[in-house]
Formats: structure tokens, C-alpha cells, sequence
């Protein structure tokens, strides 16, 4: 098209023909081209190369689609800068378009996926297509900050409310005021905060601490989580209202070890990153290093693959990396236990005696029931694995830290391991 690009011809037709649903086919598959098809009210997006038989889907569904009447027009584009989010492989396709749809409305979002998989990336995507982005967009690490600080960090507090406050600071709500509020990991929000976040998502108004005064807030929510909340909920540590008002819409972002055919395009990107900023010529990976770097199942997902790279190209002392740079190895479960046989003697006995009384168990609960038996005895024995050492057992175990203070603070673990340290 010589004229204009496709975006434009998208809303030149939804700007007289409403209701006509229109199919973005690209060579351009990045993740700014397809939140910016779904925003503006593309029916779906297909990159190139495709099947015919897929575009034949396609265009049924867009006929169904007609029949229905379903699409709306929506706003006029925002153009930002941005630094994109990589990916080309199916799952990462459909969590673009996801992504465009929600920026497109004000809905509180629930982001899923594990750590290092990219859901600051998202949040920050979602609000950039919104149309609160000439707002703030404001993170916090709900993990990372005390429970007894966090309430005054999220809602400010007046001065002399508490020792050490000698002045009046607005929270995080405050500051995001008219744009987007970023909670990550809010699954280990504590239990007696959670009520006072709900009022917020409900009422759109708080207090400080130490105020009287309920101030009104125009914030758009979108929280994340590697957790399984509903879990959390059945385990009585997450209130089930504020999940469901959180989970309005949910975005789930895959592991890099389920889109292997993104490595290669993340670790190109990367080493360009990573040869501008030091203003060197950017290095390459050897052919065993590539081999590497696709079979290596990165437990720390994009977080983890940048760091190697980045360290690679430090230490390589070529323009190219080899298999050594990486310094990967595959990691195995079993090599964290230090009597791993009697590891396994212990699960298999403790399973056969729960499932040996399952006459005692309600059906439809045996899921939680079993965890619920295997949970403590699992977080005491990886204590005892790694001698107290919280920091390693946290690792081993695959949660954040303060997670496993408060499971160790459940069961009654936590001033034994600190004595068992200390000895």
C-alpha cells in the first residue's frame, strides 16, 4: 500500500464501517503491531508465513463475527516508545492480542506466570496502549517491602501517625493517580492488608494511615502473581473477593521453556542491547552455544537467559561466545537434597499414608486435602536439607522468600530453623 500502512486502512474502516471486522495480515509480527491491531478493533492479527487453511479459520470466524455485530470502535491511536516484548511462537502471539483487547478497555487485570517471565513488561504494555497513558505508571513489589510498611507505601500516611513519620507522604495510589498502578506479586500481600485493598478496588477511595479523611482514586489496577491464588484462597491465605475483583481479566504469560523458539530472536536482541551499551561490535554465539542455550530449560525464564548473556559477553574473550562462556549446566531437582534417597522414602511413605485413608476424605477435595498434609513436612525437611539456610531453601523450593517465612511461621518451623542456625 503506498499511501498508508495497514493500521491506518484499520481505522479508516472502522471509522465508516463499524461493524466490518478486519484481519491484520503482517510480515511485521512484533508485539507493537498486534496490541495496536487489537486496540484499534482488529478482529485478529496473522503474521506471516501462515497456512491457508489457518486463514480460512480465520475468515469464518470474521464472518461469524459480522453476523453478530460484536465489534466496536475503538479509540484514536496513542504513539509511544516503547522497547517491545520478544516473541513469535503461538503463545506469545495470542498473549499480543489478548494484551491489545484489555488496553482497549479500563479492566483490573491479573497477570500469571513465573518469575523472570515478563509481567512488568505486560503491565507496562497494557498501560502505554491505554488511554491513561499520559498518566503515571507506578510498580510495587508487594514481596519486597515489609507487611508492617507496605499499607503506609501503598496509601501514604499523615504525619505523626506512627515513630519515624514526620511528615505527611502520599502512597503509591496517590501517585499513580489517573494512570496505572503495577502490584506484583500480590499474592504475599498479608491477609490484614487485603481488606483495606479491596475497599479501594470497590469504592475507589482510601485513607492514609493515620487520616480521617477518605481520598477518592482514579487508578487503574493490574497485579501480578507467580502463585496459584485460588490455592492460596482454598488455603484460607488469600480473600476470596478480592481474588475475584483482582481476576476480572486474566493474562497468563508462558514459561520460556514452552516458546524454545523464541530463545534464539530474545538472545540476538539481547547481545545488540547489551554491544549498545558498552559501544562494542556486537558478539555472536557459536553454534554449541546456540545448541545450548535451546535445550537448557531456564528455570528463571527471560530474566535468567539476559543474565547468562550479559555475563557471556562480558567474559568472552572473542567476538564469539562459545559453550564455556555460558557456564550452563542443566540443572536436576535432586542435586539440592543431600540424602535424596531418603527424600524419596519420605514422599513415597508419606503419600501411601494419606492415600491410605482416603475413606476419611471428602470427595472433590483430595487435591487440597493431600497438599495440605505434604506441604509442612516438605518445608521442614528442605530446611533441614539446607541446614537453615532460608535464601537457598526459597531457591529450592521455587517461591520468594518472604513466602516461605510466612509457611515456616504457619506450621511452627521458624523458631526452630532459627535455633538450628544459630547452633
Amino acid at each position: 500500500m503506498p499511501d498508508m500502512d495497514g493500521l491506518t486502512v484499520l481505522k479508516r474502516i472502522k471509522e465508516t464501517r463499524p461493524h466490518i471486522p478486519v484481519l491484520i495480515i503482517t510480515a511485521q509480527n512484533i508485539m507493537t503491531h498486534a496490541v495496536e491491531a487489537m486496540r484499534h478493533g482488529a478482529f485478529d492479527y496473522l503474521p506471516k508465513p501462515f497456512d491457508v487453511p489457518v486463514l480460512v479459520e480465520f475468515v469464518s470466524r470474521g464472518l461469524a463475527q459480522a453476523r453478530e455485530k460484536t465489534v466496536e470502535v475503538q479509540g484514536d491511536t496513542i504513539r509511544v516508545e516503547m522497547e517491545d516484548m520478544i516473541g513469535r511462537s503461538p503463545t506469545m502471539e495470542e498473549l499480543f492480542k489478548a494484551m491489545g483487547r484489555v488496553a482497549a478497555s479500563d479492566a483490573t487485570v491479573l497477570v500469571l506466570g513465573e518469575s523472570g517471565s515478563g509481567k512488568e513488561l505486560v503491565a507496562k504494555a497494557i498501560h502505554r496502549f491505554s488511554a491513561r497513558i499520559r498518566k503515571p505508571f507506578v510498580a510495587v513489589n508487594t514481596s519486597a517491602i515489609p507487611g508492617e510498611l507496605l499499607e503506609s507505601v501503598l496509601f501514604g500516611h499523615e504525619k505523626g501517625s506512627f515513630t519515624g513519620a514526620t511528615e505527611t507522604r502520599k502512597g503509591k495510589f496517590e501517585l499513580a493517580e489517573g494512570g496505572t498502578l503495577f502490584l506484583d506479586e500480590i499474592g504475599d500481600m498479608p491477609l490484614n492488608l487485603q481488606a483495606k485493598m479491596l475497599r479501594v478496588l470497590e469504592n475507589r477511595e482510601f485513607e492514609r494511615v493515620g487520616g480521617h479523611r477518605s481520598i477518592r482514586s482514579d487508578v487503574r489496577v493490574i497485579s501480578a502473581t507467580h502463585r496459584n491464588l485460588k490455592q492460596a484462597v482454598a488455603r484460607g491465605e488469600f480473600r476470596e473477593d478480592l481474588y475475584y475483583r483482582l481476576n476480572v481479566v486474566s493474562l497468563q504469560v508462558p514459561p520460556l521453556r514452552e516458546r524454545k523458539g523464541d530463545v534464539s530472536i530474545l538472545s540476538e536482541h539481547f547481545l545488540r542491547l547489551f554491544a549498545e551499551e558498552t559501544g562494542q561490535p556486537t558478539k555472536t554465539l557459536s553454534g554449541d552455544a546456540r545448541e545450548v542455550l535451546m535445550v537448557y530449560s531456564w528455570p528463571g525464564n527471560v530474566r535468567e537467559l539476559m543474565n547468562t548473556l550479559r555475563r557471556s559477553s562480558v567474559l568472552a574473550s572473542g567476538p564469539v561466545i562459545g559453550k564455556s562462556d555460558l557456564g550452563l549446566d542443566e540443572p536436576r531437582v535432586t542435586e539440592t537434597w543431600e540424602d535424596e534417597d531418603s527424600f524419596e522414602e519420605f514422599l513415597r511413605k508419606r503419600i501411601g499414608e494419606i492415600v491410605s485413608s482416603w475413606s476419611n476424605l471428602e470427595e472433590g477435595d483430595l487435591y487440597e486435602q493431600l497438599l495440605a498434609q505434604l506441604e509442612k513436612p516438605l518445608f521442614e525437611l528442605t530446611m533441614g536439607a539446607v541446614k537453615g539456610n532460608q535464601v537457598r531453601a526459597a531457591k529450592i523450593l521455587g517461591i520468594n522468600r518472604n513466602t516461605l517465612r510466612e509457611r515456616l511461621r504457619k506450621y511452627d518451623l521458624l523458631k526452630k530453623n532459627n535455633r538450628e542456625t544459630k547452633a
